[in-house]
């Protein structure tokens, strides 16, 4: 009589295996990035979750080596490295964990020269991205001496544009709108038209 052979099992994949969220649900609120980077498990423990990145939001959709990506309502995905990540929001890494994560990155070890440890600059976390307030307009901002950091999460109106301030970079101003477009503007620039009575509307940077 032919043996009967059992048939392999499969492996059973547990849903807190996944690297991937077929459905993402945009319902909740947009959590900070801050409330994972410093959990052990980040960046699973985020899978799934609507976060928000330096003021870009959407759905933790995939996790691929050492970047995750980030899916918007508008159905766009942006990537981001885990280690760039954890650099920027959460405390300084070791001279160790970036050799780890530019190998996986580039797929090449580079050594990184030892250097002294030092703090690196946290990134002043964005408020709630409210967008039911009355904006104001940039005129009563630019001509003060702590331009443009003190503009940062406000609602704007800049010369017909309506959009949170949501990241300063050097000299210029990431201005995010209700519906997702996102406009950058110089510092000097709006110091120029609008820290005077005789304001324009500024070109946006592309």
């Amino acid at each position: 009589m032919p043996l009967n052979k059992s048939k392999p099992r499969e492996k059973q994949i547990q849903a807190e295996e996944k690297d991937y969220v077929a459905e993402p649900d945009f319902s909740p609120l947009p959590l900070p990035i801050e409330e994972f980077v410093e959990l052990p498990d980040f960046p699973r423990c985020a899978l799934g979750k609507h976060l928000n990145i330096g003021g870009s939001t959407g759905v933790l959709v995939q996790i691929v080596n050492q970047s995750i990506k980030i899916k918007t309502t508008e159905g766009t995905v942006q990537s981001f490295n885990t280690i760039r990540v954890r650099r920027l929001y959460g405390r300084p890494l070791s001279q160790e964990t970036l050799r780890q994560g530019m190998s996986d990155t580039l797929g090449t070890e580079k050594a990184i020269p030892e250097q002294p440890a030092t703090p690196a600059p946290r990134r002043e976390a964005l408020p709630p991205m409210d967008f039911n307030r009355e904006p104001k307009p940039v005129s009563l901002f630019a001509a003060r001496s702590d331009f443009p950091k003190c503009v940062f999460g406000e609602l704007l109106e800049i010369g017909g544009y309506i959009g949170i301030v949501v990241e300063i970079i050097k000299r210029s101003l990431k201005v995010r709108s209700q519906d997702g477009a996102m406009r950058s503007y110089n510092e000097d620039a709006l110091r120029k038209l609008y820290g005077n009575p005789s304001a324009v509307l500024p070109r946006a940077q592309t």
